[in-house]
């Protein structure tokens, strides 16, 4: 996407309205969290799932380093409704700091799964493409332009 037809961009205390309005819409929300040499990129899916009554609205959390120092952390939270799902979310992090993208229904789940800057360069395709056996000048560039990216659309 170009910046002319550049996902929407929301707040955490816009997303029960936006659900009220549509309730198949889907929602990724990215942090990125610098500590010393290691950079972190927590993603959230928040979406309603069809088959589950009982809690309809779901949210993966995943918090995946750039270099994957460590671990990839993964959390899946259910909830009756959306104000459940951002109340249950504000326990795992500060949920406020999040940018929330409305993503297309064809975007699933496991987009938030992937390493950071693959998640980046699909949500965000004017990065380019992400290859990973590309020289390491070139992975920290686009890593540098993705942070960039992130930081402008957190000021907007």
């Amino acid at each position: 996407m170009s910046n002319g037809d550049q996902l929407p961009l929301y707040s955490a205390v816009q997303l029960p309205e936006l659900f009220a309005r549509d309730v198949n819409s889907k929602f990724i929300a990215l942090k990125v969290k610098q500590e010393g040499q290691n950079t972190a990129l927590h993603a959230i899916y928040i979406a309603k799932q069809e088959e589950s009554e009982m809690f309809p609205f779901c949210a993966l959390v995943t918090v995946t380093e750039w270099q994957g120092k460590s671990e990839k952390e993964e959390f899946f939270i259910e909830a009756e409704n959306a104000e459940q799902i951002l109340e249950k979310l504000e326990r795992f992090d500060e949920i406020h700091r999040f940018i929330f993208l409305q993503v297309p229904s064809s975007m699933s789940i496991e987009t938030v799964t992937m390493e950071p800057q693959s998640v980046l360069c699909t949500l965000f395709p004017e990065l380019g493409t992400f290859k990973p056996d590309a020289p390491e000048e070139v992975l920290f560039g686009l890593k540098n332009s993705s942070l960039a990216l992130l930081r402008r659309l957190e000021t907007q």
